[in-house]
C-alpha cells in the first residue's frame, strides 16, 4: 500500500455555499481514519483560484499555456505535529471582499462586455475551501469544496 493512500478521509460541512462578500464561511472539518495518524498538520484554507494565460516564445514561434495560479488564500491550522484520530473540528473565516462587476454604458460598456463573455477579459475567481490532513513521508489526504461569494 501507498503511504497515505488509504488511510482515511476528510469531509468538509460547510454551513452554506453560498456566502455575501466579507461574510462568514463556517463548517466542520471531519476527519475519518482508519487508526490514529501522525501528521505534521491539519489545516483548512481558503483558496482564490483564477485561470491565467501565458505566452511563451520559442523558437521563432509563440506558445499559448493556461494555468490555474492561487490569487488568494486565508489559511488556519487546526492542529500541528501530534497523533490524529477520527474527529470533527469547526472553523470560521471571513470571506474576501468581492468586487461587483460595475455595468459601463455606451459603446465601451458594450465592448468589455463582449470581450468578457468571449473570454479576453480577466477570467473570474473561483473560491474554494481546503481541508489538507498533511501527513509525514506520505500523501496527504485533502478535500476541497467549491463556494460562491458574491
Amino acid at each position: 500500500m501507498v503511504m497515505g493512500i488509504g488511510e482515511g478521509k476528510i469531509d468538509l460541512v460547510l454551513d452554506s455555499t453560498a456566502v455575501q462578500s466579507g461574510g462568514k464561511i463556517t463548517g466542520k472539518l471531519k476527519l475519518e481514519l482508519n487508526s490514529p495518524t501522525k501528521a505534521r498538520e491539519l489545516r483548512v484554507e481558503v483558496l482564490g483560484k483564477q485561470w491565467q494565460s501565458h505566452t511563451e516564445f520559442r523558437g521563432g514561434r509563440s506558445h499559448h499555456t493556461r494555468s490555474q495560479v492561487i490569487v488568494y488564500t486565508d489559511k488556519k491550522v487546526l492542529g500541528s505535529a501530534e497523533t490524529f484520530s477520527t474527529n470533527e473540528y469547526p472553523f470560521e473565516f471571513v470571506a474576501p471582499a468581492v468586487e461587483k462587476p460595475q455595468a459601463s454604458e455606451g459603446i465601451m460598456g458594450a465592448i468589455s462586455g463582449f470581450a468578457k463573455a468571449v473570454g479576453m477579459g480577466p477570467a473570474p475567481i473561483e473560491y474554494y475551501v481546503k481541508g489538507t490532513l498533511d501527513l509525514e513521508m506520505a500523501f496527504d489526504i485533502n478535500k476541497e469544496v467549491r463556494i460562491n461569494i458574491s
